[in-house]
């Protein structure tokens, strides 16, 4: 019953979010985040999300200040001019304490990643840094808690309660529209970060994998991506809510296709480089030692 009454909501959702609109345009937030995040570790698996990776529990709490705010159906929640101020009061003094601990923490965490694993220092040593990071961790997520609070205190039930489904509705259509590659590879990464010690991979072997493919190839592929993601959502939605204008969907249709055909040039690219990195030895073993996996 839950996943049916999901599906009707994601449907509706996605019908609705076209007659909907952000009570605050997100602006330049994302671009600003980004560049105060600095540089991503050489370790980081994934793509960053600053500031959010900091929390101590990231993942299974709503954003609810963002979500009022910023949200594409934001306005469907018929905020008064003085919630979305007293919002936005709420927002301006819980950001930058936010930054600066998950800056603060992001720091420790590169210097324990340099001590432990390049300078080869003890576990010991490095305790109080460990100690240091979970403190702050827990210390940012109980003021997570509090922004929760503080928001909810400003809204009705019932607003609340549909503020609720956007937060799960989102998480839903995020997890639905991670777009498909043109072509899928076997992830040639997981060769070393994996299977390493198993090929032999050496310490300049790996220094190269991070700084030729890794810091090179990866942000690339992540950037097209994403922009596909958007693409895709807009012609999905534009086709559920029977759009006439075909002309400017094709144009998306064909941006789409040029962007996937650029990610597949940008992991053939990496492949080679792979290729390079590695003995011939190493990367026909790790090639089987993957297919065998996959």
């Amino acid at each position: 019953m839950f996943k049916k009454i999901l599906t009707i909501g994601l449907s509706v959702g996605v019908a609705t979010s076209l007659m909907a609109a952000p009570n605050v345009p997100v602006g330049e937030m994302k671009a600003k985040l980004k560049k105060m995040a600095g540089k991503p570790g050489m370790f980081l698996q994934g793509k960053e999300n600053f500031p959010k990776d900091y929390f101590l529990v990231h993942k299974n709490l709503p954003f609810l200040a963002g979500l009022s705010l910023h949200h594409p159906m934001s306005s469907t929640l018929n905020l008064s001019k003085e919630q979305i101020k007293q919002i936005q009061l709420i927002k301006k003094s819980t950001v930058p304490v936010v930054i600066k601990m998950s800056k603060d923490i992001k720091m420790l965490e590169l210097t324990l990643a340099q001590n432990i694993a390049i300078d080869s220092n003890t576990a010991k040593s490095q305790y109080k840094i460990v100690d240091a990071i979970s403190k702050l961790r827990t210390d940012l997520t109980k003021a997570h808690l509090k922004c929760i609070n503080e928001v909810r205190a400003v809204l009705t039930k019932e607003q609340y309660q549909k503020l609720l489904k956007y937060a799960t509705v989102n998480m839903m259509l995020k997890k639905q529209s991670k777009p498909k590659e043109l072509i899928t590879f076997i992830h040639g990464g997981k060769m070393i970060m994996m299977y390493g010690e198993q090929l032999g991979v050496t310490d300049k072997q790996m220094m190269r994998f991070v700084k030729e493919i890794q810091m090179k190839f990866v942000p690339k592929i992540q950037q097209v991506m994403s922009r596909v993601a958007k693409l895709e959502k807009i012609v999905k939605q534009a086709v559920y809510t029977k759009h006439k204008n075909s002309k400017e969907l094709k144009k998306y249709v064909d941006e789409i296709a040029k962007l996937k055909k650029d990610a597949t040039n940008y992991r053939i690219e990496a492949y080679l480089v792979l290729q390079d990195i590695l003995t011939k030895e190493q990367f026909k073993k790790g090639m089987k030692i993957l297919r065998g996996k996959k």
